[in-house]
């Protein structure tokens, strides 16, 4: 778009310090114990200076900094719902409750405040086996733990004596994973995209097996995405996770994450851009994407990478975009991988 881009980040996202996309005007150690006051008067300052478009925010700890000092801010603020709402789309089990109350489906489960409130019999009674474990405030894959019986569960029960956060156990279901992406406005979805990695069950696929996407419209994912969104109100950017349950032959709902999500750019370069509609920028976009496949740079360093170049399987624009970003802009992502930083920025 052509933005120039101001960035106010903590050490999770040290690494956007190198970018030549962006000009950093605070840092801090932990955004959540910086004073908010301190970055309402950067914010407010630089906006009396240069006139700021929006304001925004990509994770949910700093949805939940910026929703403290909103109203205080000169500056327009790109679409989000309050803190309320986001932590209780982010909590698992909060979301997990939601879901039952807007008749979504969701896979049975319980709730533990800890690992030694355990109590196998009743995960075998009420849920069987196997099982799947995940903290219930955490993101992305991290903490998440398959149990595929009870002497496994035991095990699990007796390692890790310091493991003492509240998780949600769940029945496992077999089958794909598939997610939903939402730019919505005060309960209504604007734009949206399905989608589904290809290659997620193929342990051999090598490096693009989570970065290959195959953009799908589903509309029964949709519906259910659309029901939260509604008795929520929510506005924003938001991912929503399911799974496919080959046994009932029917869409779950399993998660949440209300932020900017690691699929934008796969849906920005084929056709659809989730921050564009949030900002006071002209241009249009279609309400979702149909039948498209997105393969990553990556992909150029292996030998189906090359056929699909060869066969035209692999369109070149966006495929040339995406050489182009990473080849002007190279060092965040490399300094990342390196830092083995967190990357919630």
């Amino acid at each position: 778009m052509g933005a120039q881009v101001y960035l106010i980040h903590d050490n999770r996202s040290a690494s956007l310090r190198f970018s030549r996309r962006c000009t950093v005007i605070h840092a801090s150690e932990d955004l959540q114990t910086t004073n908010p006051d301190s970055v309402l008067g950067i914010i407010n300052d630089l906006h009396l200076d240069i006139g700021l478009d929006s304001v925004m925010a990509s994770d949910v700890e700093s949805l939940a900094f910026l929703s403290r000092i909103k109203d205080r801010l000169l500056a327009p603020v790109f679409p989000m719902s309050d803190a309320d709402t986001l932590m209780t789309l982010h909590n698992k089990w909060e979301f997990y409750k939601l879901c039952e109350t807007a008749a979504v489906a969701v896979p049975k489960s319980l709730l533990l405040n800890s690992k030694t409130e355990c109590n196998l019999d009743i995960v075998q009674r009420e849920l069987g086996f196997p099982i799947i474990i995940k903290p219930v405030d955490s993101y992305g894959q991290r903490g998440i733990t398959i149990l595929r019986g009870r002497t496994q569960a035991a095990e699990w029960q007796r390692s890790r004596e310091d493991y003492d956060q509240a998780v949600i156990v769940q029945e496992y279901l077999e089958g794909r994973d598939w997610a939903l992406s939402v730019f919505a406005l005060d309960g209504v979805i604007k734009h949206w995209v399905s989608w589904v990695c290809p290659s997620q069950l193929d342990s051999g696929y090598g490096i693009g097996r989570f970065l290959a996407t195959e953009f799908i419209p589903r509309d029964d994912l949709l519906d259910m995405t659309q029901k939260i969104i509604a008795a929520t109100h929510f506005s924003g950017v938001a991912n929503f996770d399911a799974r496919y349950d080959d046994h009932a032959c029917t869409m779950k709902m399993l998660e949440c994450n209300p932020r900017f999500f690691n699929r934008m750019s796969a849906a920005r370069l084929s056709g659809l851009d989730f921050v564009r509609p949030g900002l006071p920028v002209g241009g249009s976009q279609p309400i979702h994407l149909g039948n498209v496949s997105y393969y990553p740079w990556q992909e150029l360093f292996s030998k189906r990478g090359l056929q699909r170049l060869l066969q035209r399987k692999w369109r070149l624009a966006p495929l040339l975009h995406d050489l182009y970003e990473m080849g002007t802009d190279p060092l965040p992502p490399i300094v990342r991988k390196w830092v083995q930083e967190d990357g919630r920025d």
